[in-house]
């Protein structure tokens, strides 16, 4: 049997329409949590995204893969994480998992974050971490099922 998710390095071509749609999607996620009005989320995202990404796919520390179906090999989701060697060690940050709308709900999303896990062993990571938005609830128990825990927290109230 095939792996349920193999990753690819992100193509150019590949990298230039995600680069785009990620931006206002994380501007949109911005917005959604209440952290920035819509016009103050879009200018971070644009802002972020240049910082971390300075060179496209070759940013470094930068690994950008497009996410395949083990078995049939269409293009299902993207996932990006970042290696960081610090004193304290080697780790991984994810900045984004995204399975495609039209396949979720089928496992992949849990079959794309083992694959990013199995990654990031292989480039000698000892530990992963990410950043989910509060309003992201779905995303929350899918990291809570695969061994997550909270290492900080943010808080708001209206007044």
């Amino acid at each position: 049997m095939a792996e349920r998710i193999r990753l690819r390095p992100m193509t150019p071509e590949e990298y230039a329409a995600y680069r785009a749609r990620s931006e206002h999607e994380y501007a949109a996620e911005m917005a959604a949590s209440g952290q920035l009005d819509a016009d103050a989320a879009a200018k971070r995202a644009a802002v972020q995204l240049a910082e971390l990404l300075p060179d496209g796919l070759s940013s470094p520390g930068m690994h950008l893969w497009t996410a395949l179906d083990g078995d049939t090999g269409d293009a299902v989701g993207v996932g990006w994480i970042e290696v960081r060697r610090r004193a304290a060690g080697v780790s991984a940050w994810i900045y984004d998992v995204e399975v495609v709308a039209g396949r979720r709900g089928e496992g992949l999303g849990r079959a794309l974050m083992d694959a990013l896990h199995e990654a990031s062993r292989d480039l000698g990571a000892t530990t992963i971490g990410l950043n989910v938005f509060g309003h992201n609830t779905t995303a929350m128990r899918l990291y809570d099922s695969l061994g997550y825990g909270v290492t900080a927290q943010q808080m708001k109230r209206d007044l």
